[in-house]
């Protein structure tokens, strides 16, 4: 079967007759001032692109023009090589990873996808699978007192019907396969319908994923001024779950996919998640970007975790709607957004509180001094099962990040309600706890310095302070861990011209638990990881210009023994910190090739480089070792009529 699909996909792509229909498609962002226009016997239809508001105090961290040079597993896999994470990978997509985001840890971070909320109603992760990151046109975050990202996806303003066919291959059971159709019936209405196939694994015992993904889309503009947007995903999972491995001393685990014992010979899990958003929205004239949008959603999940000592089924259903708008008038731009939902567990799943109403009131604002300085702030607050948490405060952002100088500075308080699983977990091995609530402060910070225009330097980071934040005792109780003190902190250098890139940086963060409660000893130590990363790449046209390639190396280099996150399958929940021996000091070396020829990209990854070489392989979350070295092989096709 994979030989079959390598050799469709290798015809298609060489075929002269296919590839002098490939088209390249922009993001309206990126669109030229022309308008669509569509012409009958009667009338010439003129539709402007639509363009969605931008959150206050964000930042862009990747684009439609950045991405399509990289080759991705999934999203989790994006935030691993940034210069500013420290990660927590399982070692194959469709898991739950856990990443440290200038110092957000897992807990804090709330990510939205045109109108859906990624993260679990029961654990409050985020599940960064299910972010289909082929089609984003625009991704950013705001560092406040929690976490926030917003992804945004690609419009397509051409009549002709549009597809695109995305396949990545390795060794071992990975693979990755994307086909996508959008068709423009008139100049106001687009369908978009995809299929991902997904797997994984097969490195290490009892360790295979097969997932897929379902996702539909349609928009119609009723005029220039109001558009109907409908939004449905869907995503599967089915997992062999190995609940870690037996580990002993890390230094001599064997890392092969025999003589590695996994924990559960026969655990698994089984994942489903469908969203389905609809809703109007509003704009003030064609040049405009959207200033009001009234939505309704429903969404399922369900997850079914069994093992040897359980099987655990949880499945929720949420409904709810959404308000938001934003106006600009006199220096100021305020917005505000207010959902309320309503989640039901079925009668099997493990919480105590079956049924549970919610409701969230973001604000936020900004004054423009002058060109350069501008203040902002922001106020959230949240009330769940008659429990209530707030988030206030604000900072001065000065220039932006392509200015010659960028200074942004942000302090945060909050009070933050625990997840319905810390509350309301009542299963056989464990137990939640109703009166946790954790509460802390923020300070964030970036300096960036831009000497020439091919050289920027920079410092990031953030400090928090928080107590009664929650843990996960070794009796299996949800429990107040007293209080902790953390840092993080990223140095950065970049030089980029028309020719070469080159990125230098180093991440360090400490955690200083103070735990007086005693709850879990592992959590009485001072916890530094130190990770350096360096990257170099040689860009530009070959073949007498007939192909733009862009070729490199990427470095990682932990060189502190450290204790890791742990993972606990059974209840999808992240520790704060490991029972197991430090993971040791590791480094990873990969090989990168992208390539855009006659407008198909080709991207290659050689994972690994020197897996054998001083180190016999590496960990990233306790208990879980890291695929051996791979060669990764994707293709990205687009095709018109």
């Amino acid at each position: 079967m994979k030989k079959r699909i390598a050799l469709y996909i290798a015809v298609l792509c060489w075929s002269p007759l296919v590839t002098a229909q490939i088209e390249d498609i922009s993001p309206p962002d990126r669109l030229p001032d022309k308008p669509s226009l569509q012409q009958d016997s009667s009338e010439v239809v003129v539709v402007h692109p639509w363009l969605q508001h931008t959150p206050l105090g964000s930042y862009t961290i990747a684009n439609d023009s950045t991405l399509r040079w990289q080759i991705w597993p999934n999203w989790g896999d994006f935030y691993a090589y940034r210069n500013d994470v420290i990660s927590f990978r399982q070692g194959t997509k469709g898991q739950i990873d856990a990443f440290h985001i200038n110092g957000y840890t897992p807990d804090e971070q709330k990510v939205r996808m045109e109108g859906i909320r990624l993260n679990n109603p029961v654990t409050g992760l985020v599940n960064y699978n299910m972010v289909p990151h082929h089609k984003i046109s625009k991704s950013s975050e705001q560092h406040f007192g929690s976490y926030y990202s917003q992804i945004k996806l690609k419009d397509y303003y051409i009549t002709s019907p549009v597809s695109y066919l995305n396949y990545d291959e390795s060794k071992f059971d990975y693979r990755n396969l994307e086909f996508m159709v959008s068709q423009n019936f008139s100049a106001k209405t687009n369908l978009e319908l995809s299929f991902w196939d997904r797997r994984d694994g097969g490195y290490y015992p009892n360790d295979k994923v097969k997932g897929s993904q379902v996702f539909g889309r349609f928009y119609y503009h009723l005029n220039e001024n109001y558009q109907l947007r409908t939004f449905y995903l869907r995503n599967q999972f089915g997992n062999e779950e190995p609940f870690g491995y037996q580990i002993g001393d890390p230094l001599t685990f064997p890392f092969d996919q025999f003589a590695s014992q996994p924990v559960s010979s026969n655990g698994a899990s089984d994942f489903t998640r469908w969203d389905l958003v609809t809703g109007i929205y509003h704009r003030r004239d064609t040049t405009a970007v959207e200033d009001v949008g009234l939505e309704a959603f429903i969404s399922t999940n369900r997850n079914k975790v069994s093992y040897s000592g359980d099987t655990l089924n949880t499945n929720v259903k949420s409904y709810g709607s959404r308000i938001n708008a934003n106006r600009s008038l006199a220096g100021f731009t305020l917005e505000a957004t207010l959902e309320g939902m309503i989640h039901k567990a079925d009668a099997g799943s493990p919480l105590s509180d079956k049924s549970w109403g919610e409701w969230n009131l973001l604000t936020g604002a900004t004054f423009k001094l002058n060109q350069k300085v501008r203040l902002y702030g922001s106020a959230t607050f949240q009330s769940k099962t008659q429990k209530s948490g707030y988030e206030a405060g604000g900072g001065v952002r000065i220039g932006t990040p392509s200015d010659r100088l960028f200074l942004d500075v942000g302090a945060f308080t909050y009070s933050r309600i625990p997840e319905i699983q810390a509350m309301y977990w009542n299963s056989a091995e464990y137990t939640g706890n109703a009166r946790l609530n954790e509460k802390g402060e923020s300070l964030t910070a970036q300096f960036e310095v831009n000497p020439w225009a091919t050289v920027s330097l920079g410092v990031k980071g953030r400090l928090k302070s928080a107590v009664n934040y929650t843990v996960l005792s070794s009796e299996g109780a949800f429990s107040d861990g007293g209080s902790y003190e953390a840092i993080s902190t990223t140095a950065y250098a970049t030089f980029e011209n028309h020719r070469f890139e080159a990125i230098s940086s180093a991440t360090y963060q400490q955690y200083d638990y103070q735990n007086n409660a005693n709850v879990d000893p592992a959590l009485n130590n001072l916890d530094q990881v130190l990770w350096v990363r360096n990257a170099a790449f040689i860009k530009g046209y070959v073949f007498e210009r007939a192909a733009y390639m862009k070729i490199g190396l990427k470095s990682l280099l932990s060189p502190m023994p450290y204790s890791s996150r742990t993972y606990n399958t059974a209840l999808g929940y992240w520790q704060a910190n490991s029972n197991y021996q430090e993971i040791p000091s590791f480094f990873r070396l990969d090989g990168e090739l992208s390539a855009r020829v006659r407008r198909i990209m080709i991207v290659m990854r050689w994972e690994n480089l020197l897996d054998g070489f001083g180190q016999a392989g590496y960990f990233e979350t306790a208990g879980y070792p890291m695929p051996p070295r791979r060669l990764v092989i994707g293709i990205r096709a687009r095709f018109i009529n």
